[in-house]
């Protein structure tokens, strides 16, 4: 077992900020939401709970949403 937030301690903070994936402070491996149908991940802005796959430890991830919008495709008159 991983120690507590041994990753995160020993590394840089950005590493664990802003990911595509989270990534376990404990063990530093990478969360893969689809694999462990962590679906709620995308729910809201609240964080959320998750057990590590790898290390068994918990976390908290905290989800950022970025929206893009296109105006480029527009119906001809």
């Amino acid at each position: 077992m991983a120690d507590k937030f041994a990753a995160l301690n020993a590394g840089s903070f950005l590493e664990f900020s802003m990911n595509k994936s989270p990534k376990c402070p404990h063990c530093g491996s990478d969360f893969d939401i689809s694999d462990n149908e962590a679906w709620s991940l995308y729910d809201d802005n609240e964080p959320h709970e998750v057990t590590c796959p790898s290390c068994d430890q918990d976390f908290n991830v905290h989800s950022h949403a970025d929206w893009r919008f296109s105006t480029d495709e527009q119906d001809e008159p």
